[in-house]
C-alpha cells in the first residue's frame, strides 16, 4: 500500500528537501501536496484526505500544534510527523497524537526510522497508542528546555536556569542569572508549558522559579516582596490572591 502524504513549511526548499529525501520511498510514500502555512495546510488535509502528513511548527497564519489539534476530529486523522528546528514542543506533539518528531536538519537515518514506523503501524491503532504513551512519557522526562531568543538567535535554555519570566508590552521576556531573552509565546503558554513544582505564577505579569528567591520582605498592608537570584537582586511583588498559596509553600502560614 502506498500513503498519501502531505508535506506542510513555509520555506520552499525545506519542501523540496524532505521531497528529495522521499524519493528513496516511492513504494511507500507518495507526496500529494504541499501547503506553506496552517490555514492552506488545514483545508489541503481537509480536501486531499491525506494518510500522512509531514508538518512544521513555526509556519504562518495556525502554527502546527493548532493544525494538529484541529484536525484530530476528523472521522480519520493522518499520521501526523513533526518537522521542527524545536525540541521543546516534542511533549505537545506526542499528547496531539504525533507518530514521530523529527528535528532539522533532517537525518536521513531518522527519517527511514519514521517511515518504517508508519509502514508498520498504519491502521493498527491499539500498537500506535501504547507506542505514543511511552514517547510522550520520554520527551516529559528528557526535554527541559525552553526556546528563547536574542539577536535574532534561537536558544534552548534549561528549565533551571530561568530566575524569572515577565510580560511587559506586549510581549514575553525571560530572565536567567546575567541574561535577557524574548519567549515569542504568551504568559498562559509559558505559564503550562512551565508545569513544574518549582514554577508560580505570584501576579498577572510574573512567574518566579521558587528555587531562585533568595528572600521574601514583608510589606506594607500584608503584601510581600520576592528577592530573586539574578544580577539585580530583582524584587518582584506578589498579589494579594497569591499571598495565602506562597506561604503555604514555604511553610510560612501561621496554623
Amino acid at each position: 500500500m502506498v500513503l498519501r502524504s502531505l508535506i506542510v513549511d513555509d520555506e520552499i526548499p525545506a519542501i523540496e528537501g524532505l521531497k528529495h529525501l522521499l524519493e528513496d520511498y516511492k513504494n511507500t510514500l507518495e507526496v500529494v501536496g504541499t501547503a506553506t502555512n496552517g490555514t492552506e495546510a488545514f483545508e489541503k488535509i481537509i480536501s486531499l484526505k491525506p494518510d500522512v502528513v509531514f508538518l512544521d511548527i513555526n509556519i504562518p497564519k495556525l502554527n502546527g500544534i493548532n493544525v494538529a489539534n484541529n484536525i484530530t476530529a476528523l472521522d480519520k486523522m493522518p499520521l501526523i510527523i513533526f518537522v521542527t528546528a524545536y525540541d521543546s514542543y516534542a511533549v505537545d506533539a506526542f499528547e496531539i497524537g504525533a507518530i514521530d518528531y523529527l528535528l532539522k536538519p533532517i537525518n536521513p537515518c531518522r527519517l527511514n526510522k519514521a517511515i518504517n514506523k508508519i509502514a508498520n503501524m498504519y491502521d493498527k491503532p491499539d500498537t500506535w497508542q501504547v507506542y505514543l504513551n511511552n514517547e510522550a512519557k520520554f520527551f516529559e522526562k528528557q526535554f527541559r528546555k525552553l526556546p528563547v531568543e536574542k539577536f535574532g538567535r534561537i536558544k534552548l535554555i534549561d528549565f533551571n536556569e530561568i530566575v524569572y519570566a515577565e510580560a511587559m508590552e506586549g510581549k514575553v521576556i525571560v530572565k536567567t542569572k546575567n541574561d535577557i531573552f524574548d519567549y515569542n509565546d504568551t504568559m498562559k503558554n509559558l505559564e503550562n508549558r512551565l508545569n513544574d513544582a518549582s514554577f508560580f505564577r505570584v501576579q498577572k505579569s510574573f512567574i518566579v522559579n521558587l528555587n531562585k528567591i533568595v528572600e521574601i520582605l514583608p510589606w506594607f498592608k500584608g503584601t510581600y516582596w520576592l528577592v530573586m537570584d539574578d544580577d539585580k537582586k530583582t524584587k518582584i511583588s506578589v498579589s494579594k490572591n497569591k499571598i495565602k498559596e506562597l506561604k503555604m509553600i514555604f511553610g510560612l502560614e501561621k496554623n
